[in-house]
Order: structure tokens, then sequence, then C-alpha cells
């Protein structure tokens, strides 16, 4: 009697350990209603609306918050396009790290645009200056974004700057060749040259065939102090759409951390 109690006791220790294997290999999430590009140019369209029917989109974590660039939300890209969850918290990135699949459920989310990008969250208060609040709890946070187990490598796409169009905003994208020709970290009447440059605020490059595209790092970024290498550069980014400097409007890429830029 004994030794069959061993062997039933081995048998539920066995089979307890393939359910919680199955559990952590698989990362069941549900399957998605609806492309990312479908909720962008369809569904929420012109924006401003909570989306009232039941759309779940999947695709892949893009941003990062690790060196404080970004700060409250996480991006979410498939095939075709890419949403901004405002999530108003901190460190996403242990949370959400790059590369994680997972489902969004839509449902009760109010949609709407900023810089070109399409950001889910709860209404914000006609006070506030972004359309697109928090949501409003960590329960409702865990309720709209479905977590999977697959992290895969990201691989941004390689594009020219002549090529970008709007509906490419939010999107984790890498334009090659830049140099810099302007930032809002030195002051030019005061005669400060080009090279004493930082990230913090807005820099303006060009690629070898004379078009612009601008980088914004926020001032908290870990390294908004550092110089801005002076040689040309491939940058990579989420890709966004907004004035630069009060001035004509622009694409811009926000890097996720200082070695989103690398030598050309």
């Amino acid at each position: 009697m004994r030794y069959w109690g061993y062997i039933l006791l081995l048998i539920t220790l066995i089979g307890c350990h393939k359910v919680t294997d199955k559990f952590v290999i698989e990362g069941d999430i549900p399957e998605r209603t609806n492309s990312i590009a479908t909720l962008r140019d369809i569904i929420v369209g012109v924006g401003g609306e909570t989306i009232k029917d039941d759309v779940v989109v999947v695709g892949r974590v893009t941003s990062s918050d690790s060196e404080d660039n970004f700060y409250g939300s996480l991006v979410v890209e498939d095939e075709r396009g890419a949403v901004e969850v405002v999530v108003g918290t901190s460190n996403l990135a242990a949370t959400y790290p790059e590369g994680l699949n997972v489902a969004l459920r839509l449902r009760g989310c109010y949609a709407d645009y900023s810089r070109g990008v399409l950001q889910v969250g709860s209404e914000a208060p006609r006070y506030e200056y972004f359309r697109v609040g928090n949501l409003a709890s960590p329960e409702r946070v865990e309720s709209v974004i479905l977590r999977s187990s697959d992290v895969a490598p990201i691989t941004p796409e390689i594009v020219d700057i002549a090529d970008l169009d709007g509906s490419m905003c939010g999107r984790l994208v890498e334009v090659q060749g830049l140099e810099l020709v302007d930032s809002s970290s030195i002051d030019t009447p005061e005669g400060e040259e080009l090279g004493r440059s930082v990230w913090s605020g807005y820099s303006m490059f060009k690629d070898e065939r004379g078009d612009s595209i601008a980088v914004y790092t926020r001032e908290y970024a870990r390294y908004a102090e550092h110089r801005i290498p002076m040689q040309r550069v491939n940058i990579v980014g989420i890709l966004q759409h907004d004035k630069y400097r009060e001035g004509e409007e622009c694409f811009y890429l926000k890097m996720r951390y200082e070695r989103d830029c690398t030598p050309y």
C-alpha cells in the first residue's frame, strides 16, 4: 500500500507540473477581431469617441520606459498599424517588455489622436490638454491589456523620410543617414555651437537627400543631457507628427533609449 501511495503522489505532482508549465508556455490570449489599421481607419475614424463594440486587436509592444523617454503609456503594433495605450503608471517595461505579444480588449475605451498616434484609454476631462486619459484603475488596465508569454525580437521597418505618411504614426521605424542641423538645447543667437547640443528637447535632422525629420526627447529621459553625435547616424523611434519648435509640422521620432541612435 505504501508503495502505491508513493506512485499516486508522484503522478499527482507530475500532473500539476504539466498544467503549470502549459499555462506559462502558452499564455493564451483572445484572437483579434480587427487589425489595428482597421481600428484606426474605420472603427475610430477621426477620433474622439468611445469604442462600443467588442473590438480586440493583437500586436507586440514596441515602446519602452526603461530610460524614461516614455512615461505612462505603451505602444502596440501589428503588421499594419500601431496604437498607444494610456496607462498612467511607470516601470511598464518590467510588466510589458518589448516584443511581448498582447491582446487589447477595447470595448469601453475612449479613442482619439495625439501627435498623429491613435491613443486609447479613458476620456479625459475637457479642461485637460490631452483628450485621452489614463485607464481608471489597475483592474481596468488588466482587463484591457491581456498578456501572453510570447516575447520575440522587434525589427523596426527601415523607411525614407520622403515615403512617410500619417497612417504610419505610432509605428517603430528606422531612418538612416541622418545629420543634426538644429537643436532647441542651444542658444543660436548667443553663438553656441551645434556641437554642444544635447538630446533634451527638439532636434532636427536631415538625410542625404535633404529631407528633414525631428527627434523629441523628454527632459526626464536618462540620456537627456548627453551630447548628440555630430556624425551621420541611424535613429530608431516611434513615429509621430507635430509642430517643430512652434513652427511648421513635421514627422518626429521618439527614441526609446539612447542606443536607438547608432553610427551610420
